[in-house]
């Protein structure tokens, strides 16, 4: 399957994982086929983020941003970013997503990046909870959803609880 079409045909409400071999993982080619994206990142700054989407012939209007820092980010430039959320913070995270969700129509993308640095900060069970009204929300307002983890971060343990929460998974070839 090449990297371009790794995403084309997921149909509207599908929740993936995606279980990243490599910590410098590249984004995935998300297809933005006249539909938005809400990316939620542990790993990319707003203006390296919006670089990646131009590497990847994404339109950066067309992508809503929550950084997810301790970091102070100063940003202008064509994304919208939302407030940024410290990586403790899930209180804080759903609040931002539930808001930014309601502006996002069925077969809509949610795109969340990074989430094996959220268990630097919280635990396993708090994660699963969060992930699970997440992947909930996202299936009730139809929206494509990708959930990447660095899956050498995860015990199998932890891994297949999570995965249990995902409709199906996404394995890329190893770099």
């Amino acid at each position: 399957m090449s990297d371009d079409t790794l995403l084309a045909g997921v149909e509207p409400g599908t929740q993936l994982v995606v279980p990243q071999p490599s910590q410098s993982a590249d984004l995935l080619p998300i297809p933005t086929d006249g539909t938005r994206v809400l990316v939620v990142t542990y790993r990319d700054t707003p203006n390296r983020l919006e670089r990646r989407l131009h590497d990847r012939d994404i339109d950066p209007a067309a992508v809503t941003v929550i950084p997810v820092t301790g970091t102070d980010l100063a940003y202008t430039g064509p994304l919208t970013v939302i407030d940024r959320v410290a990586p403790s913070d899930l209180t804080g995270l759903g609040i931002r997503l539930s808001t930014a969700l309601d502006d996002l129509d069925a077969g809509d993308w949610l795109y969340v990046r990074g989430l094996s640095a959220a268990l630097m900060y919280v635990t396993p069970d708090r994660l699963y909870r969060f992930l699970d009204f997440l992947t909930h929300a996202a299936r009730a307002r139809d929206l494509r959803a990708v959930y990447e983890f660095y899956r050498p971060a995860l015990s199998d343990t932890v891994y297949a609880r999570f995965r249990s929460l995902f409709d199906d998974e996404l394995q890329l070839a190893s770099e």
